[in-house]
């Protein structure tokens, strides 16, 4: 009996050794992500006003574009962290002061016309949609930034009530005494037309201020971040051809991480699924056990 008992002893110990251990990773691990996030680097900045066509390299040795410490969680994507990466090039549009350098907002003099494609990737288009803020994350979205494109539709179903194809919401007849058309195989639903899209600008704005440093080594309050019910979309020209046939009208945004990576989603379709009611939790097991409210913060 009190050998069986050591043995308890030993395996309750041990137990709490890894619990100790376990937590003390899990901690050290968000405490790791704040640093990283509140460290502050060397990015290109725009430190006086640039004009479409002007060169590169005078406005380095000139001053008029520099070195300044940003946070790591205020770069927006593609940021240049070399003034030698601008060398040869001239600048693709007007950029403010305070602006960090994107490399979308420099190109080659041969590519630079009077229009802006050269900012395009190769082999990508650019499509805009008016997207109100209900449909596009409260206009928190900006330049640079991912989404997943969410459509609702009405879904043609093969025997077994899996999804053939998809069908664009038909519109509202002229004549409100005449039903709408509809696949009489179809049921409504939503799914990802596409994950993980670029925006590309936010009405004409190609830009991404942020704070310039003064001549005293104060930070001013940022300047205004570009904010628009019109969204351009950078993706290839079959993807701009299938946005435009799922129209505006039946989008939603949803904002992702820069390091999301997609995954397959099934298709929801009415009528509506409740999770809810088994008492399950949209979130992981460990955010639910630390708490939604907790976990957010510690993402932000």
């Amino acid at each position: 009996m009190s050998s069986r008992r050591t043995l308890i002893l030993v395996g309750s110990l041990l137990i709490a050794v890894l619990a100790g251990f376990l937590a003390m990773q899990y901690v050290g691990g968000i405490e790791e992500k704040a640093i990283g996030e509140a460290q502050t680097v060397e990015v290109v900045v725009v430190k006086t006003s640039v004009k479409k066509g002007n060169e590169a390299s005078p406005l380095v040795t000139a001053g008029a574009i520099g070195l300044a410490s940003r946070r790591q969680a205020d770069l927006p994507a593609n940021t240049i962290k070399r003034v030698e990466d601008l060398s040869g090039l001239v600048a693709a549009i007007d950029i403010e002061p305070g602006t960090i350098v994107t490399s979308s907002m420099f190109a080659s003099p041969k590519s630079l016309g009077d229009g802006v494609s050269n900012v395009l990737a190769e082999g990508r288009v650019a499509v805009s949609f008016q997207l109100d803020q209900i449909r596009a994350v409260a206009g928190l979205v900006k330049q640079g930034d991912y989404v997943n494109v969410e459509v609702k539709s009405q879904c043609v179903l093969t025997e077994g009530g899996k999804v053939s194809s998809g069908t664009q919401t038909p519109d509202a007849p002229e004549d409100p005494n005449v039903a709408a058309q509809v696949p009489s195989d179809s049921t409504p639903c939503v799914g990802l037309l596409y994950q993980k899209v670029k925006i590309l600008a936010l009405g004409q704005s190609l830009g991404t201020p942020v704070a310039a440093t003064t001549a005293d080594g104060s930070t001013p309050a940022p300047a205004p971040v570009p904010s628009s019910d019109l969204i351009t979309f950078e993706v290839p020209q079959d993807a701009a051809q299938l946005m435009i046939a799922a129209g505006a009208q039946n989008m939603y945004l949803t904002l992702v991480r820069p390091d999301y990576v997609p995954t397959p989603l099934p298709v929801t379709l009415e009528p509506l699924p409740f999770p809810g009611a088994d008492g399950t939790t949209p979130y992981d097991a460990q955010e639910s056990a630390q708490g939604v409210s907790t976990a957010g913060k510690e993402d932000s």
